[in-house]
Formats: C-alpha cells, sequence, structure tokens
C-alpha cells in the first residue's frame, strides 16, 4: 500500500488577496547546477554574489556544497532532468532542483530560470517559467524548482548532436514572511485505467478570511525516499471556514515516472506569497 503524507505550515500575509509582500535588504544568493541526464553535476555561483563562507568567515573549500549569503545557508541535495519523445513526436523535458535548508533562517524561494545547453556550455534555449515548491522552506526544510510535467518542449530547431543538459540559474534570498498552509485531507493517489496518475483530495480554509486562491503542491517519492517528480494544481474561492476539493490527473512519461514507482506522497496546500 502506499502511504500519504500530508504537510502543514502556518500562514502568511495577502497581496490582492493571492500574494503576499515583504521587504527589507537583498540578502540573495543567484546559484546554478548542470544537470546531464545521467546525474553528474557541477555547480557555480554568480561572482557578483558572495557565497561560500562557512560561520567562522572562512570560505567553503572549492568542491563544498554548503552555499551561504549573510543570512541564509543552503546545500543543493538533488537534482533531475530527462528529455523524452512525447506521443505525438514532440521532444519535452522535466527537471528539478532539490534545496535542503542548512542555516538558521527561512529562504525565499525566489526566482530559477532552467537553461538547457549542449555538452560545450552552448545555449540551446531558455524557459523563465519555472515554479517553486513550497515559496517558503525553514531551517532544516527541503524546496524544489521544477518546471511542469508535459508543459516543456525542446524546440525542433535546437540539436542535440552535442548533448543536451539542464542549468537552472536560481536565486534565493531571505525570508520576511510566510505563506499560511491550508490542512488537507481525504487524499488518494491512484492510477486510473488510461495509464494517468490521478490526485484527489480536500483543502479546508482554517482561517477566518475567505481565500480566493490556495495552491496544492504534490512531490511523489519513491521507496528510498528521493523526489521522482513535483506538480502542483490549484484551488478557488474557499470560504472562511470551509472547504474546497480538487482533482488532478498527471501522466508520467518517462522510465522514472512511473506509478509504480511511487512510495509516498506529500501535499502542500499554501496561498500564494511574494516578497521584494
Amino acid at each position: 500500500m502506499k502511504r500519504l503524507s500530508v504537510i502543514g505550515v502556518l500562514l502568511c500575509v495577502f497581496v490582492f488577496g493571492a500574494f503576499a509582500i515583504g521587504s527589507g535588504s537583498d540578502d540573495s544568493t543567484r546559484d546554478s547546477v548542470s544537470i546531464s541526464e545521467d546525474g553528474d553535476e557541477e555547480k557555480s555561483s554568480d561572482s557578483s554574489v558572495e557565497d561560500g563562507k562557512k560561520e567562522d568567515g572562512k570560505k567553503e573549500d572549492a568542491d563544498g556544497d554548503d552555499k551561504k549569503s549573510d543570512d541564509i545557508k543552503y546545500e543543493i541535495t538533488d537534482t533531475s532532468f530527462e528529455h523524452y519523445t512525447n506521443s505525438i513526436g514532440s521532444e519535452e523535458y522535466y527537471g528539478f532542483v532539490e534545496i535542503s535548508n542548512t542555516g538558521d533562517n527561512d529562504i525565499y524561494m525566489d526566482s530559477c530560470t532552467f537553461d538547457l545547453e549542449d555538452n560545450d556550455g552552448h545555449l540551446l534555449q531558455s524557459e523563465d517559467f519555472i515554479s517553486s515548491c513550497p515559496e517558503v522552506i525553514s531551517p532544516g526544510e527541503k524546496g524544489y524548482f521544477y518546471n511542469g510535467l508535459g508543459s516543456s518542449s525542446i524546440d525542433k530547431s535546437v540539436s542535440m548532436d552535442n548533448g543536451v543538459k539542464l542549468v537552472p540559474q536560481m536565486k534565493l534570498t531571505k525570508a520576511t514572511g510566510k505563506p499560511h498552509s491550508f490542512p488537507v485531507s481525504d487524499i488518494s493517489v491512484k492510477e486510473d485505467g488510461m495509464g494517468y496518475v490521478k490526485v484527489t483530495g480536500r483543502v479546508e480554509n482554517d482561517t477566518e478570511e475567505d481565500a480566493s486562491l490556495v495552491t496544492v503542491y504534490m512531490i511523489f517519492y519513491d521507496a528510498d525516499g528521493k523526489a521522482i517528480a513535483i506538480t502542483n494544481t490549484t484551488v478557488t474561492d474557499i470560504t472562511a471556514g470551509g472547504k474546497s476539493s480538487f482533482d488532478t490527473s498527471l501522466m508520467f512519461a518517462t522510465d522514472s515516472l512511473k506509478f509504480d514507482n511511487i512510495a509516498d506522497t506529500v501535499v502542500i496546500a499554501e496561498d500564494m506569497y511574494m516578497q521584494f
């Protein structure tokens, strides 16, 4: 039987009913990691941002994983990148980066761009519509930058004769607030007759105000506790104290993204959050 986990984190401030705004200094880190299909990684950081400091002020060794800029410290703990030919003959890709908060402060998952490069580092194409899950990660927690399953294609004009790898350009900063995490219940993860993974459940608005837009994140893990995919859906107009259901289906198109590989599913429902 597959195990289901439900996560709740507590709330924050709205902007236009759906976004929250925080203010403060730009204590941010920009970072990148080159991800090939075989899982090899090559890490680098934006030279305009100071990183690699340890608590004693000394810099990490060149191959150290921990990154620190002022008040945030994190580690890239996992990456994934796969491309495949879909049912209509188009080339699609999917990838994510797992970030672990190894510091003492909350981290805001500010922004990310996915660059596709060949083996010589030449840019093939770029995508900046990259999602984060969750928006804020507390010390000891993990977060993800990811693109939508089945939503990112490789342009037909792109030649992959010299290979293709994913290079995410990430910006992380110290969080000045937190989104509200709503309770979720009655979660079901099953395979439908068409080969899709179907996830259903309910979101409860445990606040005293109506929730106009709630994002529901789903993180799928294998038996070893490794994330294999992240996706999301939205629920709208939940009255104060009320509940609303969600029902979403997705196709796992690659060998590693199969229903039989899912051992655990974490579901997070939270209002949207931004800080400037």
